[in-house]
């Protein structure tokens, strides 16, 4: 969750989506998605959907194919919507946005500011 400011997206809230998962997986359950959406309508939940978050244990920082279509799902929610991949193991996180006229691509480690 999080907000648009001064041309700078903040994140503010994360919000776990009770995954369902396997070893190789996860899917973000449509019915959870249908709650978080209902409680920002309700303002029980302050913000816009801005993105979403998974890792990676001991496989590295990229966006694969599920990913990437993932990412133009939450799209739809806000045309600055981020990815957020962590490997947990290696201690790393990246960050990916949609550009236009490029695609999804990753954002230096310049562009994020952890405060």
């Amino acid at each position: 969750m999080g907000t648009l400011e001064d041309q700078a997206l903040w994140v503010n809230e994360i919000i776990p989506g009770n995954s369902e998962n396997d070893t190789v997986s996860c899917t973000f359950p449509r019915d959870r998605l249908a709650q978080v959406a209902a409680d920002i309508v309700e303002e029980r939940i302050k913000g816009k959907i801005v993105g979403w978050y998974h890792s990676h244990p001991g496989h590295g920082l990229f966006l694969s194919q599920t990913d990437l279509d993932t990412h133009m799902q939450f799209y739809q929610f806000s045309a600055y919507s981020l990815s957020l991949v962590v490997d947990p193991k290696s201690q790393e996180f990246g960050i990916w946005i949609y550009e236009n006229g490029v695609g999804v691509v990753q954002l230096p480690s310049t562009y994020i500011h952890i405060i």
